[in-house]
């Protein structure tokens, strides 16, 4: 029994020795960064940005890897089923948790270590016509409270937009009307022409709109105000309990080695002081906000349950 014991303490403290050497030695070969969409979009600009600050911070070779098709779930079975070594990581948005609580997908958080935040999308506003009623977001959900139903908003069904209206009906308690219209030019063509009444942009792209004289500002839905438009209030601010984060996440393959995760997690901290890097986001319209592990995991768990809960709201779930 002894005997036995010793063993198992010898092969728990061997695979332990494995496991630290691994992450201080991370990264060994050349890294992966998975991105589920063709290249060319918002999440891939995003992955260049970092994986380019990742070769110059580990002096490591990191590529950035797209792989379209099947709602993603192609690149997120490739990331699943890869070593656990931190050499296949996953660079994507919570659209991975919309997809599984709304059964378009059977992968979900839990298949997943969350490694880190690598940074956020471009900050979004609510906008309507130039000539619409209603100057803030307060002003739209009071009409809306008083005319149920009347209201509409344009949203991608099933994807985050429609999180974003269904967060607004939840915890304002109105009655939204929600039509089809995912594309950004779709909803402003929308807008315009007076078939939909109000639909989230890109804070840069409204605001272009904005001077132009084409379409009008509610509010932005960061939780905080955004440096680069301090003219916009937050919804928050404005007394109407909707925020939206956009974090774009590094996950890794399941039950990877803590330190490990912690090596990774700590190379992305460096991102805040990179000129480099920080100069290529606010080209992007993007921030880097620096989450430990445990951080980067209790906003992914805090996340998840929101989205569930939104699903179950909206009528959505698996």
């Amino acid at each position: 029994m002894k005997a036995t014991n010793l063993i198992g303490a010898t092969v728990a403290l061997t695979l332990a020795a494995g496991a630290t050497a691994q992450a201080a030695e991370w990264p060994t070969q050349p890294v992966q960064i998975i991105v589920p969409s063709k290249p060319g979009g918002g999440t891939d600009v995003m992955a260049r940005i970092f994986s380019d600050y990742l070769a110059r911070e580990t002096g490591g070779d990191v590529v950035v890897v797209n792989i379209d098709g099947g709602g993603g779930s192609i690149a997120y079975n490739q990331v699943m089923t890869a070593a656990p070594d931190g050499n296949t990581i996953l660079f994507n948005h919570t659209g991975l948790l919309a997809g599984y609580h709304t059964g378009h997908s059977d992968i979900g958080l839990d298949d997943f270590t969350t490694i880190a935040v690598a940074q956020s999308y471009a900050p979004q506003v609510y906008a309507v016509a130039a000539d619409a009623p209603w100057d803030t977001m307060k002003e739209f959900v009071d009409d809306a409270r008083a005319n149920p139903g009347a209201r509409t908003v344009a949203v991608s069904l099933g994807r985050t937009t429609h999180f974003i209206a269904g967060l607004i009906m939840m915890n304002e308690d109105v009655d939204l009307k929600l039509l089809e219209a995912s594309a950004e030019v779709d909803k402003v063509a929308a807008i315009q022409g007076g078939h939909i009444e109000m639909g989230n942009l890109g804070a840069g792209s409204a605001k272009q709109y904005e001077q132009a004289g084409d379409m009008k500002v509610l509010c932005l839905l960061d939780p905080e105000p955004h440096p680069a438009y301090p003219e916009y209030e937050t919804c928050v601010q404005q007394g109407v309990n909707v925020s939206w984060l956009a974090p774009l996440v590094l996950w890794g393959p399941k039950d990877m080695d803590p330190d490990l995760v912690a090596t990774i997690n700590a190379a992305t901290a460096g991102m805040a002081g990179d000129a480099t890097a920080q100069d290529a986001l606010k080209k992007a319209d993007s921030v880097f906000t620096y989450y430990d592990v445990e951080g980067a995991q209790e906003l992914m768990a805090t996340e998840d349950a929101k989205i569930a809960a939104l699903a179950e709201r909206l009528g959505l779930s698996r």
